[in-house]
């Protein structure tokens, strides 16, 4: 029963070619079983702010790529007093797919906690531990990334948008704060801060 809602969410949202991530439906159904009570409060909350569609539940809900490596869980419900910040990036996301910066893409990191952050090799005060924050690549790299540093330019700051790029070319995206980084984790190596000083 749990999976059918779950392929149904991948059809209706335009999300980027599946990757061959292990995190994917069926392993979260099975994972849903045994946290259950968790998993049906944070899926209300969404569904109250009507944010419940907009990204499959079984990506939403992927802690850190590493989970593997560092002996974790592979999903994660962030705590509820952070679910206040969860809404405002997927507010984000949504303004941005609305928009058609991001039209497809597949979410592969949300919530971790601090054993999984440190061991991932996540910032002490990264925003995935701290408030909430997606870590996804889009279907359309080089694209999407240019116009959301457009984006960051002329609304980032009214949105407290933080945007940075891995060294595996995934996007993060948070509400926590306006800055940016690239792939050696400083605002010189951003492709926002690159592109500006291109097009200047």
């Amino acid at each position: 029963m749990l999976l059918r809602p779950l392929l149904g969410a991948l059809l209706l949202v335009g999300c980027a070619t599946p990757s061959q991530d292990p995190r994917n439906p069926m392993a979260f159904a099975q994972w849903r079983a045994a946290n259950e009570i968790q998993v049906a409060a944070y899926e209300g909350f969404l569904r109250t702010q009507g944010l419940a569609e907009l990204v499959p539940l079984h990506e939403l809900l992927r802690s850190a790529s590493d989970w593997q490596k560092c002996q974790a869980q592979p999903f994660a419900v962030p705590p509820e007093a952070q679910w206040p910040d969860a809404a405002s990036v997927l507010r984000l996301l949504a303004e941005l797919k609305t928009e058609g910066i991001l039209r497809r893409f597949e979410v592969h990191s949300s919530f971790r906690n601090a054993e999984l952050n440190a061991c991932a090799g996540g910032a002490a005060r990264s925003a995935h531990l701290r408030a909430f924050a997606v870590d996804l690549t889009p279907s359309s790299p080089p694209m999407a990334l240019a116009e959301l540093c457009a984006f960051w330019r002329t609304r980032g700051r009214d949105r407290n948008l933080g945007l940075g790029q891995y060294p595996s070319g995934r996007i993060h995206l948070d509400t926590l704060g306006y800055r940016t980084w690239g792939v050696d984790g400083s605002a010189r190596s951003s492709p926002c801060q690159t592109q500006k000083q291109t097009s200047s």
